[in-house]
């Protein structure tokens, strides 16, 4: 095929009209032209034509300076219009997490899923059970229940769940994977009474005016059932994460995160990367609990790696720390500075479970829902959620990691969580910034303005959660936060003001996997009743998409092979049936991704219809 004869986008950029670097004369493996070409370098920075050989870019420019490129086995890829750009970089999810929901009942609320009841879970987990044949003392597991959507849903209690089955433990995961529901027969099982204590940083929920466990379990409340999952075996394990590599790489995604590793996980992705089974890079992040110094000496030994040879091993490597500080804002464990707009049900304040550094502080005994008979339409006592790491902890784990050049990940959704990771950063780093370290604050949801302040004098990066606008924008203003509060979520415009790098991103299997749609959500902030939540935070098309591109490459360290279409870089690529860049911002989210392409190969190419 000749290049002299093709048409060009209309929309090159007259700056980068000529190779960008000069090829080594041998031909390309593939010449892309014919459509928008994305190059993420600067704001409106596209090329003719790509080529790629041996996995990486080794031209981008004009599509008459690509013809010595072009020999006999050269694959001309002709876009037709469509779009091609980086690779997206997932900053923050769970890959095994999103693998193992494969095997589970999947409880998504509508319109995501088709949960509107708790007769709805009933039938759903029947229905688990009769198909899968599931046999009396085996585990139903379910994924995804929401106990606010839609209006008039609540936490499933045991009484529900026994009401499916007696026989069988069942456990229920809610959406937001820092709580969920258990039947009578798994509190048996794991020794749950009315004389089990609260975990420190969790709850056991209760009957109300009783000590007798409801079925709901918080935050590190979970781990009291953690030893008794059953475990799949290596090889149903790999499968499922083989299907879920391909779900990531459908999403247009080349690098993603498992965050909150556990060391079987992170012994089957090494398994899987030495095998060559991992089609997409996945960086690592051990929960800080599973962490000892052998695996810390991993997590250096792998940053070495990247550092001294630009590389991973085999598409695996660790990537640093993962801390958890606080819960969720929808499971009303996240730690606000100010009471949740409407406060959860069967709400008497107590103070047994201060552990905020602050002994004036009130915790509630055990909510149930926000749409309990008991829950009241506005602020009428001093709940702000909970800490699921003490202060002290905090500050140890930042002093062990900077010890040794280690990144850390801090899970902080309320702001008052923030507020102890400054002091811990404060205590720490005795006030000398650490940007080396590029420490990432993620979802950074209620950040407020002179925690930003602080962050960016600091080196601190926000990662955020936009996703939450779309889904929960509406519960977030008229429950969670109220209207102030809920317009500033995930303020991805405040960080850019202070000239500060940030991400978006997705936490699969929390909300969805489509990196488009995380991107709209800051450049549209619209809600899914079709409201806009905080118009002066939304950012541009380009500034969203950095943050799953170029930025999300440098939260990684890995900004000089990912991230933009240059010589030299990966060629980790999609192809799009659009341009997000000349699309309508309110269609961004429904673009198609087409193709995916990991280091010059195809691993996804969506069907024709």
């Amino acid at each position: 095929m000749a290049l002299a004869g093709s048409a060009a986008t209309d929309q090159t950029d007259p700056a980068a009209t000529q190779p960008i670097a000069a090829a080594t004369g041998s031909a390309a493996d593939i010449i892309y032209f014919g459509g928008p070409i994305v190059t993420m370098v600067a704001d409106g920075s596209y090329v003719e034509a790509l080529a790629v050989k041996s996995g990486k870019i080794v031209a981008a420019g004009s599509l008459k300076s690509m013809e010595g490129l072009q020999g006999a086995n050269t694959k001309m890829v002709d876009l037709a219009g469509r779009c091609l750009m980086p690779g997206f970089i997932d900053p923050h999810s769970h890959v095994v997490m999103q693998s193992a929901k494969f095997a589970v009942a999947n409880l998504d609320p509508y319109p995501i899923g088709e949960v509107q009841s708790i007769a709805d879970i009933q039938r759903i987990l029947r229905d688990e059970i009769a198909q899968k044949k599931i046999a009396p003392g085996q585990w139903v597991i379910g994924w995804g229940y929401d106990d606010t959507a839609p209006a008039g849903m609540r936490h499933p209690l045991r009484e529900d769940l026994d009401a499916v089955s007696t026989t069988h433990p069942i456990l229920l995961v809610h959406i937001s994977n820092h709580l969920a529901a258990c039947n009578s027969l798994l509190l048996e099982q794991a020794g749950i009474t009315a004389t089990t204590p609260n975990p420190e940083g969790g709850r056991i929920q209760r009957k109300p005016g009783s000590q007798e466990p409801n079925g709901v379990l918080e935050e590190t409340a979970l781990m009291l059932i953690a030893s008794k999952l059953p475990t799949p075996t290596p090889e149903k394990a790999i499968e499922l994460i083989e299907a879920g590599m391909q779900y990531y790489a459908a999403a247009g995604i080349t690098t993603a995160q498992d965050g909150s590793t556990g060391k079987g996980a992170a012994a089957l992705l090494e398994a899987m990367a030495q095998a060559g089974k991992l089609p997409i890079d996945v960086v690592s992040y051990p929960l800080y609990e599973a962490v000892d110094d052998d695996l810390l000496d991993q997590v250096v030994a792998d940053l070495d790696q990247l550092k001294s040879s630009g590389s991973m091993s085999r598409r695996f490597r660790r990537g640093g720390v993962k801390l958890v500080v606080d819960g969720s804002i929808q499971g009303y464990t996240a730690f606000l500075s100010e009471p949740y707009y409407v406060q959860p049900g069967n709400t008497n304040p107590t103070p047994d479970k201060c552990t905020d550094q602050n002994a004036e502080h009130l915790f509630v005994s055990p909510q149930t829902s926000v749409n309990s008979p008991q829950a009241s339409t506005a602020p009428t006592n001093d709940y702000r959620g909970y800490l699921n790491m003490k202060l002290e902890d905090v500050t140890a784990w930042v002093q062990r990691c900077d010890a040794r050049n280690v990144p850390i990940l801090v899970h902080t959704n309320g702001d008052a969580a923030t507020d102890i990771l400054i002091d811990a950063v404060k205590v720490a780093r005795s006030g000398q910034p650490r940007p080396d370290l590029r420490l990432t604050i993620i979802h950074a949801q209620t950040i407020r303005e002179e925690q930003l302040d602080f962050a960016a004098a600091q080196g601190l990066v926000p990662s955020f959660f936009p996703i939450h606008i779309t889904y929960w924008g509406d519960r977030h203003r008229d429950i969670f936060l109220g209207p102030e509060r809920a317009a500033r979520i995930s303020p991805a415009k405040s960080a850019l003001n202070r000239n500060m790098k940030f991400t978006l991103h997705h936490d699969a299997p929390i909300a969805g996997i489509g990196m488009l749609p995380v991107a709209a959500a800051s450049v549209n902030r619209v809600t899914s009743s079709g409201q806009l939540l905080g118009a002066d935070q939304r950012v541009t098309a380009f500034e969203a998409l950095r943050a799953i591109t170029a930025d999300a490459a440098w939260q990684y360290f890995e900004e000089d092979r990912k991230g933009t279409l240059e010589v030299g870089k990966l060629a980790d690529l999609v192809i799009l049936s659009a341009d997000p860049l000349a699309e309508d911002p309110m269609n961004m989210a429904d673009i198609e991704v087409l193709e995916t392409i990991k280091e010059g190969q195809s691993i996804f190419r969506k069907a024709s219809r």
